[in-house]
C-alpha cells in the first residue's frame, strides 16, 4: 500500500499506524530538530516475507533512554534506507509499514556508520473496521519526479468535484475558468489513473469527477511522447495532474443526475453608462447535469451531459456557492451564457504495454455580453487619449471534437503510438460597437461599428511515435512523424460611421471573406545509446515544413451593390522549413537526473503575395540557430527537492502577423502585417525547490522563472492627427520577463487549524512604438495572498482569508500613463453539518484601488444554500440564493505596453434556485468517510 493511505483506517487500527501517530507528535514537541545533528548514519534494507524489498516502509532513530524521535528515512523501491546523519549513543531503529509487524532493534552509534544488513517483516493480521478519519492523515508525499497529496488529508464538502478538492491543496490555484495553477505553472493535462480523460481539456475531469473517489492528487512534469521512448527530457515537458482513484472508484461506477429551476430577482442595466437591459425579462435560471462513470483495472468509461443557462461552462457540481467577485453567475464566464454540452471517454487496456483511449464532444454556447471600457492609450511623448467604448457582443458557438490515443507492443521493445485529434466547429457573431477618442477632453474622433461574422473551421492532425531495441544493453532508434492540417473561412458585413475626420465622413459598408489553410509536416528520427550508470545519448535529426495560405477578399457596398476593393484584398502564402540536428547526454540516478544538449537550427522561408495589382517582391530569408538546453534535478532527501533549468527556442511570427492585409473591422484601429518579421529566440531559466516534513506537516514550496526573448516581436503605431491608428507588429531589441513565488503551511494545533501563506512576484519588460518612438514599459506585481481553515470538519467547515497585491506600471516615453494601484480580495465561507442538514455561505470581496478607478470596480459576492440529504443519502435536495447583494459584474484590469485599460460587463446577478441531485453508483462514495460527522 502506498505510503499516502497509511493512517487512515480506524476502529482497531493497526499498531504500527498508532505508534507512527506518536511519534509525528514526538517530532513536532521535540526541541531537538534533526538538522542540527552531525554524525554517522545507519543503512539497510527492508524485505518481506517473501524476501523481495519492501518501498515506502518508514524507518526512524529514537534516541534512548526517551524514545526522542532524531532521525527518519522511508525506502525506495530497492528497499534501501539511510537515517542519518546521528550523534554518538544508544538507538532504538524502529521499522513500520501498514499491514505488517513492527520492528524495532537496538542500534549504537559510535565512531563509525552502523550497517543494519537486512531487516524482515512479517504480516500483521488485523481486524479492519469501518473507514474513518483522522485529522493527522500525511498530506504530501514529495517523491523525485512527483509531488503527491494525499485527498483525504484535504477535506471537502460533502459530494464535492475533484475542482473543489484543488482549491485547498497548497501551492495549487484554481481560476474562475477553471484553469490550474501548480507551482507557478498552468496545468495542460489531467490523466485519471494514468490515463487521458476526455482528450486534453482539463476541466473536464475536474469539474465531472468527484473529490471522494480520489485518492491521491499527484502533479509532475509530462515527458513527451518522444521523451517517454528514448527516457531523455526534451524539453517537451506539459505540467500535468494525476488523480489516482481510490479502490472502490477504481472496481465500480459511479456519478450522479441534477436538475434545478429558479427565478431571477436580479436588476440589470441601472449600472453600466448605458442601459442594456441585462438579460430577457422571461429568463428562468434553470441547470441540468449527467454523469456516469464506470472504471475496472483495464477499462474506463464515462458519459457526461450538461444544459444550463447561469454560466456554467463545465460539467462539476453547479454549485450556488461558489461564485466570486468579478466573475460570472455559478461557475466562470462574463455576460449570460446558454450552454449545452454531451461527451463521450472510453480506455481499454489490451495488455501492459497496448491500448486504445478515445473521446467525443459536443458543446454548443450562445453568450451575450454587454460592456463598457475606458482605456488610456499612449499617442506621444507629451500626448495621450482617453477611449470610452461601449459594447454589445452575441456569439453562438457550435464545436465537435474527437480525440484518439493508442499504443501497440509488438515485442518487448518495439512499440508504436498513435495519437489523432479531429475538430470541427461554426460561429455566428453580431457586434455593436461604439467608441469615442478625447484628448485632453477635446473630440478627437467617434465611430459606431456593426460586425455580422459567419465561420467555420476544421482541423486535423495526426503523430506516430515508433520505437525498436535494437540491442540487449538498450540501443534504441525512434522515429515520429506529425501531420497538421488546419481549414478556416469567414465571411463578415461591415457597417461602421466615423466621425471626427472629413475623410470618412461617409459609412463604411463592406463584405469580407477570408479563408485560409495550414499544413505542417514532419519527421524526427534519433538513436539513443545507454552507458554504464544511468547514463544515455542520445543524436537525433529533424525536418519540419509549414505550408500556409490566406486570402481576403472584400467587396465596398455601393448603392446595394458589391464593389471589388483591390486595396484591401489580396492572397499571400508562405512556406517554413526547418532542419535540426543535435544531441542529448542524460544521467538518472537516486539522488541526482542532468540532462545536457544541443541543437542547430537552419530555417528558410519563402512567401509571396500572389495579387498581381500588388507590387511585392518574393520574401526569401535564412535563418541560423544554436539552442543549448540543461536540466538539473537534485533530491536532496526523502522530502526535499531542488531543479534548476535552462533552455532556447524560437519562435516564428503567426500568419495574421506575416500577412500583408489590412484589418478595418475596427475603422479607427487598422491592423497591417508585416512580410518580413524574423523569428524571437526565447531564453528561459527555471528552478523551484519542494520540501514537506512527513511529520510535522510543515511543507515549503518556491520558483523562479527568468525569460528573455531577442528579436521579440513587438507593435508599432502610426497615429494620424485625427487619432486613427495603424498596428503593424516589428522586430524590436528584445525584452525579459520574470516571476516567482513561495507556498508555506504549517498546523497550528493549539487552535486546531491550519494557515497557508502564499507570495508571488512578477515582473515584465518590454517594448512599443508609436510613431517610431520607443517607449519601453515596466509592470511589477506583488502579492500576498493567506488562508485560515479548521482542520477537524467532522461539524465545521470554515475557511477565511485574503490577499493584496501591489502594482506598479511605468512607461518610458509618457509618464503621465504611470499607474500604482492596490488590488485586493477577501473571503470568508463556512459549512455547518447537522446530521442530514448542510447550512453553507461564502462572502467574496474583489476590489481596485478606488484613489486610482474609483468604486466602480468592487465587487462583494454573498452566497448562501441549505441541502437536505435524502434516499439514504443518495438524493440531495437543495435550495440556494447567489448573489444575495446583487452586485456581481465582469470586471477587467488590463496594463499593456501601449495602453491601460479597464472594462466592466454585465453578467448574471440575483437569482434563487432550488436544485435535486441523485447519486449514482456505489453507496461507500457518498461523504461520510470523508469526516464530516454523522450523515442521519
Amino acid at each position: 500500500m502506498n505510503r499516502l493511505t497509511r493512517w487512515t483506517r480506524g476502529g482497531r487500527a493497526p499498531r504500527g499506524a498508532a505508534w507512527m501517530l506518536a511519534v509525528a507528535a514526538a517530532a513536532v514537541l521535540s526541541s531537538q530538530p534533526a538538522f542540527a545533528q552531525s554524525g554517522r548514519s545507519v543503512t539497510g534494507t527492508i524485505v518481506g516475507p517473501d524476501g523481495q524489498p519492501m518501498s515506502g516502509a518508514m524507518v526512524v532513530a529514537l534516541a534512548m533512554p526517551d524514545s526522542v524521535l532524531t532521525q527518519w528515512a522511508t525506502t525506495g523501491g530497492d528497499g534501501a534506507f539511510r537515517v542519518g546523519p546521528l550523534a554518538s549513543g544508544d538507538y532504538l531503529l524502529q521499522v513500520t509499514l501498514i499491514g505488517h509487524q513492527t520492528v524495532r532493534n537496538p542500534v549504537t552509534i559510535g565512531d563509525a556508520d552502523v550497517a543494519a544488513g537486512t531487516i524482515g517483516l512479517e504480516i500483521l493480521a488485523v481486524e479492519v473496521d469501518q473507514l474513518v478519519i483522522t485529522v493527522d492523515h500525511v498530506p504530501f508525499l514529495n517523491q523525485r519526479d512527483t509531488l503527491a497529496y494525499n485527498a483525504l488529508a484535504f477535506q471537502t464538502r460533502p459530494n464535492a468535484t475533484v475542482e473543489d478538492l484543488l482549491k485547498r491543496l497548497p501551492g495549487v490555484e484554481v481560476d474562475g475558468d477553471g484553469t490550474i495553477t501548480a507551482q507557478g505553472e498552468e496545468v495542460e493535462n489531467v490523466l485519471v489513473d494514468g490515463k487521458e480523460f476526455f482528450g486534453t481539456d482539463p476541466t473536464v475531469a475536474t469539474q465531472n469527477l468527484r473529490a471522494d473517489a480520489i485518492e491521491r492528487v499527484e502533479i509532475y512534469d509530462r515527458q513527451s511522447d518522444m521523451a517517454e521512448f528514448t527516457g531523455i527530457a526534451d524539453g517537451g515537458e506539459q505540467r500535468t495532474i494525476n488523480l489516482a482513484l481510490r479502490e472502490e472508484a477504481r472496481n465500480g461506477y459511479f456519478g450522479q443526475a441534477s436538475g434545478g429551476a429558479g427565478a431571477d430577482i436580479g436588476e440589470y442595466g441601472t449600472d453600466l453608462p448605458i442601459d442594456f437591459g441585462g438579460p430577457p425579462t422571461d429568463r428562468v435560471p434553470y441547470a441540468g447535469a449527467f454523469n456516469l462513470n464506470r472504471f475496472s483495472p483495464t477499462t474506463q468509461l464515462a458519459v457526461i451531459a450538461n444544459a444550463n443557462n447561469v454560466n456554467q461552462q463545465g460539467f462539476g457540481r453547479v454549485s450556488l456557492v461558489d461564485g466570486g467577485g468579478g466573475r460570472g453567475g455559478g461557475g466562470g464566464g462574463n455576460g449570460f451564457t446558454e450552454s449545452l454540452a454531451a461527451g463521450l471517454n472510453g480506455s481499454q487496456e489490451f495488455g501492459e504495454d497496448t491500448w486504445l483511449r478515445a473521446s467525443y464532444f459536443l458543446n454548443r454556447r450562445e453568450n451575450i455580453q454587454n460592456s463598457a471600457s475606458e482605456e488610456q492609450r499612449l499617442l506621444g511623448s507629451e500626448v495621450a487619449s482617453v477611449i470610452q467604448r461601449i459594447g454589445e457582443d452575441e456569439t453562438e458557438n457550435w464545436n465537435h471534437r474527437l480525440n484518439l490515443n493508442s499504443q501497440i507492443e509488438f515485442t518487448e521493445g518495439h512499440d508504436l503510438r498513435i495519437r489523432g485529434n479531429l475538430s470541427a466547429g461554426s460561429q455566428n457573431r453580431t457586434a455593436t460597437d461604439l467608441q469615442s477618442q478625447t484628448v485632453m477632453g477635446d473630440d478627437l474622433n467617434s465611430a459606431l461599428t456593426n460586425n455580422i461574422v459567419n465561420g467555420n473551421d476544421f482541423g486535423a492532425d495526426g503523430r506516430l511515435t515508433w520505437r525498436k531495441r535494437l540491442s540487449e544493453e538498450g540501443r534504441s532508434l525512434v522515429a515520429e512523424g506529425r501531420l497538421d492540417y488546419g481549414d478556416s473561412d469567414r465571411a463578415t458585413d461591415l457597417t461602421s460611421t466615423v466621425e471626427g475626420d472629413p475623410r470618412f465622413g461617409r459609412d463604411i459598408i463592406q463584405e469580407q471573406n477570408v479563408a485560409g489553410k495550414t499544413l505542417s509536416h514532419s519527421i524526427r528520427v534519433s538513436l539513443t545509446e545507454p552507458f554504464s550508470g544511468g547514463r544515455v545519448l542520445e543524436v537525433f535529426g529533424q525536418r519540419n515544413a509549414i505550408e500556409e495560405d490566406q486570402a481576403q477578399t472584400v467587396f465596398d457596398i455601393e448603392n446595394d451593390s458589391p464593389v471589388f476593393n483591390p486595396v484591401l484584398s489580396s492572397e499571400f502564402d508562405r512556406l517554413y522549413t526547418y532542419l535540426r540536428g543535435g544531441f542529448r547526454y542524460s544521467r538518472n540516478t537516486r539522488d541526482v537526473r542532468w540532462v545536457i544538449g544541443a541543437q542547430v537550427q537552419n530555417s528558410d522561408l519563402n512567401g509571396k503575395v500572389l495579387d498581381p495589382e500588388l507590387e511585392v517582391e518574393p520574401i526569401s530569408a535564412g535563418f541560423t540557430h544554436v539552442l543549448p538546453r540543461a536540466d538539473v534535478r537534485f533530491q536532496l532527501d526523502e522530502g526535499k527537492t531542488f531543479e534548476i533549468e535552462y533552455n532556447t527556442s524560437t519562435r516564428e511570427p503567426s500568419m495574421s502577423q506575416f500577412q500583408p492585409f489590412a484589418d478595418n473591422t475596427d475603422p479607427l484601429n487598422i491592423y497591417v502585417g508585416n512580410p518580413n518579421l524574423e523569428p524571437e529566440y526565447r531564453h528561459r531559466f527555471s528552478t523551484q525547490y519542494r520540501t514537506f516534513d512527513n511529520f510535522s506537516f510543515v511543507n515549503f514550496f518556491t520558483y523562479a522563472n527568468v525569460n528573455l526573448t531577442a528579436n521579440n516581436i513587438a507593435d508599432s503605431r502610426f497615429v494620424d492627427a485625427e487619432g486613427r491608428q495603424v498596428f503593424t507588429p516589428v522586430n524590436a531589441g528584445g525584452s525579459w520577463s520574470a516571476n516567482g513565488g513561495a507556498n508555506f503551511g504549517t498546523p497550528i494545533r493549539p487552535i486546531k487549524a491550519r494557515i497557508s501563506v502564499d507570495y508571488r512576484l512578477s515582473y515584465n519588460s518590454e517594448s512599443a512604438f508609436v510613431n517610431d518612438a520607443e517607449n519601453e514599459s515596466r509592470r511589477w506585481q506583488n502579492a500576498f495572498n493567506l488562508r485560515l481553515e479548521n482542520r477537524n470538519k467532522d461539524r465545521f467547515d470554515i475557511a477565511a482569508g485574503g490577499g493584496l497585491a501591489f502594482n506598479d506600471i511605468n512607461y518610458s516615453l509618457n509618464q503621465e500613463l504611470n499607474q500604482n494601484y492596490l488590488s485586493g480580495s477577501m473571503f470568508a465561507e463556512g459549512s455547518y453539518y447537522l446530521g442530514s442538514w448542510t447550512f453553507e455561505s461564502d462572502l467574496n470581496f474583489r476590489g481596485y484601488d478606488e484613489q486610482v478607478f474609483g468604486p466602480d470596480l468592487n465587487v462583494t459576492m454573498w452566497n448562501a444554500s441549505i441541502t437536505k440529504l435524502i434516499m439514504n443519502d443518495r438524493g440531495e435536495l437543495q435550495l440556494g440564493a447567489y448573489d444575495l447583494l446583487n452586485q456581481n459584474q465582469g470586471v477587467s484590469v488590463l496594463n499593456t505596453a501601449s495602453f491601460n485599460r479597464t472594462e466592466r460587463t454585465q453578467t448574471i446577478g440575483r437569482y434563487v434556485m432550488l436544485r435535486f441531485v441523485y447519486h449514482l453508483g456505489s453507496q461507500g462514495m457518498g461523504g461520510r468517510e470523508r469526516g464530516f460527522g454523522r450523515r442521519r
